[in-house]
């Protein structure tokens, strides 16, 4: 499936400046982005970013198995936004590296556990996850038909300068 996701340098700028913060006692944070979708032909989709949503620090739950770990207030915060703002929900985070970023085992894990949530509220919406590096990003879509999370196809940073970022080629499934 074709999956194309926009977002403005902008946008990029502010949730990297957000997620390079320390957090009392969390190794990294995260966020949520939210977007829009419009259809491409031959049934792709593209995602454009909107907003960003961080997580309050006291949001966070204390959990030394993994960089951070969101409580259920701050799920409740995305998905109360969701509906209100009829948007699709894409998680975010950073991987502190140059290069292409990808998810670990233990983030597609999670991911498979609470992403699939947000169809309760906005089930016609895309929703996924994006994980950022210092000069790239990577994301993957859930959908809905199948249940499983498929990389997007690029990511197009809009601003000085343009950038276009490729999936590697697959079956798309991960």
């Amino acid at each position: 499936m074709n999956i194309q996701f926009k977002i403005t340098r902008d946008l990029v700028n502010q949730v990297r400046a957000d997620l390079k913060r320390p957090h009392p006692y969390a190794a990294e944070r995260v966020g949520f982005i939210s977007c829009r979708v419009g259809a491409l032909p031959a049934g792709g989709v593209v995602v454009l970013a909107h907003d960003y949503l961080p997580v309050p620090d006291e949001d966070y739950i204390q959990d030394d198995t993994v960089g951070a770990m969101m409580g259920p207030a701050a799920i409740r915060m995305a998905m109360q936004y969701a509906h209100k703002q009829s948007a699709g929900m894409f998680h975010v985070h950073m991987h502190d590296h140059r290069g292409a970023p990808w998810f670990s085992q233990i983030d597609l894990s999670e991911y498979a556990k609470f992403v699939p949530d947000f169809w309760n509220v906005r089930p016609e919406m895309p929703h996924g996850a994006l994980v950022l590096s210092l000069d790239s990003v990577a994301g993957a879509c859930l959908i809905q038909t199948t249940r499983k999370m498929v990389r997007i196809s690029n990511i197009t940073i809009v601003g000085a300068p343009l950038l276009k970022i490729m999936a590697e080629m697959h079956d798309g499934a991960i």
